[in-house]
């Protein structure tokens, strides 16, 4: 498992390590700086400057110059005086002097091919003080590649370092997920440093990998039939929007659902005739595109009911959605407007049920949960569990990341692309969900599905242009991705976190 910390449980990890397990802090310092200098040497640089403060985190970028000068590297540094100067620092520091390379004692004129960003680590906390602001200022206005150690110094406050690359140690970082931060550490390294299993304090949050999802792929036995393979109702498209309940009709049957029904407005019944040939159409009753009542309908037939795809918000569609969930008592999937009917209606107390998924984006999980956007977007990772400790339900909550909190724990996939920025990608996801619940547990079904969708989204997006993205592409794409997650190496995590074996 790739557990995610924050930097104040990354602090215990440490201290367990050195305190616990007897590995001394020196260790894991040669251990991040070898790391680290393998990583600065694979740019093949002549030329690195260290810019550090007086803490543990300069002292990494101090300890990594002397493997650089081993491999014949030019290496100076540069240090911002810091009111607290640790002993590792001191030691550092000392031993580079006994090579002849001392502190630089002023900005340095000539270029660097590499700036290595040792000022601040996880432990930073804002605000920033004035005297640290010209070295950042240096940093960015600098040509040179910026590698970051632990985190772009600076991060969380409002001035930061904006690295090509970071480089960090045992665990990935809260901050290292999480935007709008992320996208200012570049390519995001995580090295092993020997921090053993046993120290992480917090194992509820959980970096999803090839190896998480790879096993999850259904294999079909020899004697199976459509039966068997899932049979998944899907209700929506009403008034203009039948195109989203159509896209999650043919993205479910893509994802291997073995029957796919979709329940429409009877009026639309012509106009999708000829786009969802596989799949069997309902006629629901309806007025003016609107569908009215489900009630003419055996749920029990079906092992999972998806329903928001296009629905719009009107009174008839919360009455609906209470007929399920009083109802039918397996998998249920409540996407889009589903869920802004329960806002609207102020209905939380029906998500209390542990067999309902919820998939709302940034948006509608505000008006759900009453909480500012910019506050989930930088919180999403805990706030998705809190919601999920509170009312049971497991939920997918999209954004540039997404979170998938079930079963008490805390899932993130990063995979994706900005090009999924586009109207219909949601209702893909939630047919390729429904697929998979209707054959699997929730938390296997959930895992798979956003992970496999993130990998369609790059897939398309590699093939076209990321403006010219294609929902109806994406779709194709799933088989590619079925494929592509088969036999790609199983500690990988996306196109720009990467993780060594640990």
């Amino acid at each position: 498992m790739i557990y995610i910390l924050t930097p104040e449980e990354m602090a215990l990890a440490d201290k367990c390590t050195i305190e616990s397990i007897g590995i001394p802090s020196l260790v894991l310092m040669e251990n991040a700086a070898r790391a680290l200098a393998d990583f600065v040497l694979s740019l093949k640089p002549r030329s690195v400057l260290a810019v550090v403060s007086t803490g543990n985190n300069g002292a990494d970028a101090l300890a990594c110059l002397r493997w650089l000068l081993q491999k014949g590297v030019k290496c100076d540094f540069l240090v911002a005086k810091s009111s607290k100067t640790t002993e590792e620092f001191r030691i550092q520091q000392s031993i580079l002097e006994n090579l002849n390379i001392k502190a630089l004692e002023d900005f340095p004129k000539e270029k660097y091919d590499v700036i290595i960003d040792g000022l601040f680590g996880t432990g930073f906390r804002p605000p920033l003080k004035e005297e640290f602001v010209p070295y950042i200022d240096f940093i960015n206005s600098s040509s040179s590649v910026v590698v970051s150690v632990d985190i772009p110094s600076g991060i969380p406050s409002d001035k930061f370092v904006k690295a090509n690359y970071t480089i960090t140690f045992a665990y990935p970082k809260t901050y290292h997920i999480l935007y709008p931060y992320s996208k200012y550490a570049g390519d995001i390294y995580v090295k092993d440093i020997s921090i053993p299993c046993a120290c992480v304090p917090n194992k509820t949050r959980i970096l999803l990998s090839v190896k998480d999802v790879k096993p999850l792929i259904p294999k079909r036995e020899l004697d199976t039939n459509k039966g068997n393979e899932g049979k998944v109702l899907l209700i929506g498209g009403n008034g203009p929007y039948i195109g989203a309940v159509s896209m999650s009709a043919k993205a479910a049957t893509m994802a291997g659902a073995g029957l796919v029904y979709v329940g429409i407005p009877k009026e639309h019944m012509t106009s999708v005739s000829n786009y969802l040939i596989e799949q069997i159409k309902i006629p629901l009753p309806s007025k003016d595109y609107y569908i009215e009542s489900i009630e003419d309908i055996d749920l029990e037939q079906f092992d999972t009911i998806a329903i928001g795809m296009g629905l719009g918000i009107y009174e008839e569609g919360f009455k609906i959605i209470e007929y399920i969930l009083n109802r039918f008592h397996k998998h249920v999937l409540l996407d889009a407007d589903a869920l802004n009917i329960i806002s609207r209606y102020k209905a939380l107390e029906l998500l209390k049920n542990e067999n309902i998924v919820i998939t709302p984006h940034i948006g509608e999980f505000s008006r759900l949960s009453n909480i500012p956007r910019e506050n989930i977007i930088e919180n999403q990772i805990d706030l998705s569990y809190e919601f999920h400790e509170k009312y049971g339900c497991s939920l997918i909550l999209k954004g540039a990341i997404t979170t998938i909190a079930t079963e008490d724990n805390i899932y993130v996939s990063t995979r994706g692309t900005p090009a999924m920025a586009k109207g219909g990608t949601g209702d893909v996801l939630s047919g390729m969900l429904s697929a998979f619940l209707s054959k699997m547990p929730i938390s296997k079904a959930l895992k798979l599905g956003v992970f496999l969708h993130g990998v369609a989204g790059e897939i398309t997006a590699k093939k076209s242009h990321i403006e010219a993205f294609s929902t109806i592409d994406m779709i194709a794409n799933i088989k590619e991705a079925f494929k592509y997650i088969e036999t790609a190496r199983d500690n990988e995590v996306s196109f720009r976190l990467h993780i060594e074996s640990m």
